[in-house]
């Protein structure tokens, strides 16, 4: 077991001659991977993405890595450096930049042409300078030369890093697997990865994603198999979902359509934009003809139709998602139509997945879905492969990356089988800081390190506890209680009390339930001297802290109670009208 203790806490003194690693994301998850690299005076970040919520984040759209670090430290940072055009690798860019300024970003062709497009639509070109990088190019970053490797991943132009430092060469992996066979025929650089280990590397940090599945990923090219099968035999429309940056599984479709003279609609903005981007440069290849818009491809018989859609994760406001509710207002499922989900849900997202392939189920459509369909593979590292990028790069010190918690100490207990010792194998936090030199490593201090929650139709940043409320009333209802009293704490009015999605203990009527909190909130307010020595607001903290506990013993829920006391002098009691007559609101 490899030890993963937590050492030490506090500020980061930059500007010491120790290599610092700092995690802002990506460890411990799936998602918003954001690296910063310190040495001196000098920082550059590896990525900075963003990743969806779940479930139990009711109304938020994005959640982002917390950078108050960056905020802090931006006339250090000299920049950043990008794998690839994966959302959860640079979603986040457009939300720092308007927060600090980025000198420059290097990157592949591909993800540098997403990300022109969204800073352009958020207006914050002139935040940062963007540079595309070819393969094996070095770029300097502050003190760091930086290598872009090519890799294989699910998305085209992907890249590993390979960043010498004052104190030793890292290797970062980016997002990989080793594709022997890969679409666009563009192999793994190993050759430049033997070249750096045997010139000496200080630290692997590797992709962890698939470290719990044994042996070696297919091949993205084991999917065509399949999609040909599946545009062979399908009777009627074939209605295909993947990532929308998944440009080889994109590419397969466009191919599987040419090959069956099928016209191709795509629906959503994300993956019509990669598709216009990647054909631009060269990444795919399609005559003028095949795409068409959807109210035309409509007209055609069902035979000759493939839509090409985002919703692959089960997505509320997805086009998949609208069409399986029968929600949307062009495409309609019906019986005969084939649906290929060719993606595995991201964790988190199989509840959203599988209420999606119940609904196009039950509309009649074929739906082709599943690890063992042959329409998916995944574009991370099985544990061969991270075997195989451990011995080949034969690094001094090892820090897995990119996957939840149990990922992480896996991929750590891997390396050490791979001949590693121990103490040199990292499992890191976000937020934690890892020092090294060339013969030492250690965890010592923190950053700040959390969320910063996004709803776009709103406000920018969702405070995290009004999330929590908005969990608690979608769990367990919401109690009101409005009371007001005189001068002495004596009740004149109330306690009106309204109830909202409350479960109702059984035998209990709404009415019985109402006048048993008014009771107790009398109750409440017999406790002298308490009562006397509060405010107005404190007053109400206390009632709402008395309930909860109330609700909790009595009823074994935990409402939201919201408290509102109001206070009036004697000569208002005087000239205040009759209390009007209580109506009580049925859950």
């Amino acid at each position: 077991m490899v030890a993963v203790e937590k050492n030490g806490s506090g500020e980061v003194e930059l500007g010491t001659n120790v290599l610092k690693i700092i995690p802002l994301g990506g460890l411990g998850e799936i998602g918003k991977n954001t690296l910063a690299i310190c040495y001196g005076d000098d920082i550059m970040l590896v990525d900075a993405g963003l990743a969806f919520p779940n479930e139990d984040m009711i109304g938020v759209d994005l959640v982002l890595p917390d950078i108050s670090f960056l905020v802090e430290n931006q006339d250090r940072l000299r920049g950043l450096a990008v794998t690839h055009g994966h959302e959860d690798h640079i979603g986040g860019i457009p939300f720092i930049l308007k927060e600090i300024s980025i000198p420059v970003i290097y990157g592949p062709a591909l993800a540098i042409g997403l990300l022109e497009g969204k800073l352009k639509e958020g207006g914050l070109e002139s935040r940062t300078v963007m540079r595309k990088v070819r393969p094996r190019q070095k770029v300097k970053i502050g003190c760091f030369t930086v290598q872009f490797i090519r890799c294989t991943h699910s998305i085209a132009d992907s890249f590993s890093l390979i960043i010498n430092t004052p104190v030793g060469t890292l290797i970062h992996t980016g997002d990989f697997k080793f594709d022997f066979t890969p679409v666009d025929g563009e192999l793994f650089d190993i050759a430049s990865l033997t070249k750096a280990a045997d010139e000496g590397v200080l630290m692997l940090m590797s992709d962890s994603t698939n470290t719990e599945r044994e042996g070696f990923t297919p091949s993205e090219k084991t999917v065509w198999k399949k999609i040909n099968e599946v545009f062979a035999n399908a009777p009627k429309r074939i209605i295909v979902t993947t990532f929308a940056s998944n440009v080889h599984r994109i590419r397969q479709v466009l191919q599987a359509a040419m090959k069956y003279d099928r016209k191709v609609s795509i629906l959503g903005r994300s993956m019509l934009n990669l598709a216009g981007i990647a054909r631009e440069l060269g990444y795919m290849t399609f005559p003028d003809g095949l795409l068409l818009p959807i109210d035309q491809i409509s007209k055609l018989p069902h035979n000759k139709v493939v839509i090409l859609t985002t919703g692959s994760q089960g997505e509320p406001l997805s086009a998949l998602t609208r069409i399986a509710n029968d929600e949307h207002k062009q495409i309609k499922i019906m019986p005969g139509d084939t649906v290929v989900i060719s993606a595995t849900p991201i964790p988190g997202n199989e509840r959203s997945v599988a209420n999606t392939i119940n609904a196009l189920f039950i509309r009649g459509a074929d739906v082709i879905y599943g690890r063992d369909a042959g329409v998916h593979v995944s574009g991370h590292a099985c544990r061969e492969e991270q075997k195989l990028m451990i011995n080949l790069c034969k690094p001094k010190f090892f820090m897995p990356i990119h996957g939840e918690y149990r990922m992480l100490v896996k991929h750590a207990e891997l390396a050490v089988d791979c001949g590693l010792e121990e103490q040199n194998c990292f499992v890191l936090e976000n937020g934690d800081v890892l020092e090294l030199n060339k013969d030492r490593g250690l965890k010592n201090g923190r950053v700040k390190a959390g969320v910063i929650l996004i709803d776009s139709s709103r406000a920018w940043h969702i405070n995290e506890e009004i999330v929590e409320e908005r969990r608690h009333l979608a769990d367990d209802g919401l109690v009101t209680i409005a009371i007001t009293l005189d001068e002495k704490k004596q009740i004149i009015a109330g306690p009106d009390v309204g109830l909202k999605g409350i479960i109702l203990p059984r035998g209990l009527s709404p009415e019985e339930f109402v006048i048993k909190v008014q009771g107790e909130v009398r109750n409440i307010l017999h406790v002298k001297p308490t009562v006397n020595a509060l405010e107005e607001h404190d007053l109400s903290h206390f009632i709402q802290g008395a309930l909860n506990r109330y609700f909790a013993e009595k009823m074994r829920a935990k409402p939201l109670v919201h408290v509102l006391v109001h206070q009036v002098s004697a000569k208002k009691v005087k000239s205040a009208p009759p209390k009007a007559a209580k109506s009580i609101e049925p859950r």
